[in-house]
């Protein structure tokens, strides 16, 4: 074999490495997609203030004051019946008779055993007082001999409350809403004053209305934001699609153009085997 021919075949044979060589060069080229620094969309996570415990709301609240129910304070008052009653002239028991009892002050039923820390306590049994005392005695006041576990939810203990400030000969004004803040002034005593209406309407102030309200404006602004966020999903899922398409195809080009170069390559060798 000549010089010549040995150089033309060792040629083609080098080629046809290059060409498979540029080949799988090429699909990792067209295939490999670099994640971009910055994603198409992010969704903003509100930050959570944790400098401290928040400050307790003025009482009452509006949620409260709506929740003061004769009917449903009766119910929950049977859990109390084994140990008072709040019936006018009923006999103290276990417990002292609750008959006008909101808005006076305590250890004022005649004839009941009171403990110390009751008798020394000062307290005026109004709403906010009550609302405490009934959330759990022992821990509102130490020392006290109510051996009760107390009414966890706040529309119970405003329910009973009301059940027994109907209970008395003249029952006092339900109280106003205050719907301050913890830092703004609050009136004086507000705990216990009439329901006032406000200028030209009739009837008393609802505080319902405000929870009403409230509870709206959280559910419209839900809604906007999962609006917000299933666009910019699609947007992105559209976005990816276009991208991914636009690689196949340009893989396709590149793919047929190696694959041809393949080809020209495979024949020159095929033709320089013959020749020789």
């Amino acid at each position: 074999m000549h010089d010549l021919g040995f150089n033309k075949i060792a040629a083609a044979i080098l080629a046809s490495a290059l060409g498979f060589m540029l080949i799988k060069e090429a699909s990792h080229m067209v295939m490999h997609v670099e994640a971009p620094e910055t994603p198409a969309y992010r969704i903003a996570i509100p930050e959570t203030d944790t400098s401290g415990p928040a400050e307790p709301l003025p009482f009452p609240q509006a949620d409260w004051v709506a929740a003061m129910d004769v009917e449903r304070g009766k119910k929950v008052f049977k859990k109390c019946t084994s140990c008072h009653n709040a019936d006018n002239g009923g006999k103290n028991g276990t417990g002292p008779n609750l008959w006008n009892i909101v808005g006076n002050g305590s250890a004022a039923k005649a004839g009941f055993a009171y403990s110390g820390a009751l008798k020394n306590s000062g307290i005026t049994w109004d709403y906010e007082a009550l609302d405490g005392f009934l959330t759990k005695p022992s821990k509102y006041l130490s020392g006290t001999n109510m051996n009760f576990v107390g009414i966890k939810k706040a529309a119970d203990r405003a329910a009973v409350i009301e059940y027994l400030r109907v209970n008395a000969p003249s029952p006092i004004s339900r109280p106003t809403a205050i719907t301050a803040t913890p830092d703004a002034p609050t009136e004086a005593g507000g705990n216990i004053v009439p329901m006032e209406a406000p200028a030209g309407s009739s009837g008393d102030v609802q505080g319902g209305e405000i929870v009403d309200k409230t509870v709206d404006k959280v559910v419209e602004t839900s809604g906007e934001v999962m609006e917000t966020v299933t666009e910019a999903g699609k947007d992105a899922v559209d976005a990816t699609k276009d991208v991914v398409k636009d690689v196949a195809e340009g893989a396709e080009d590149v793919a047929g153009d190696v694959k041809d170069k393949a080809k020209d390559l495979m024949k020159k060798v095929e033709d320089a085997v013959k020749d020789e």
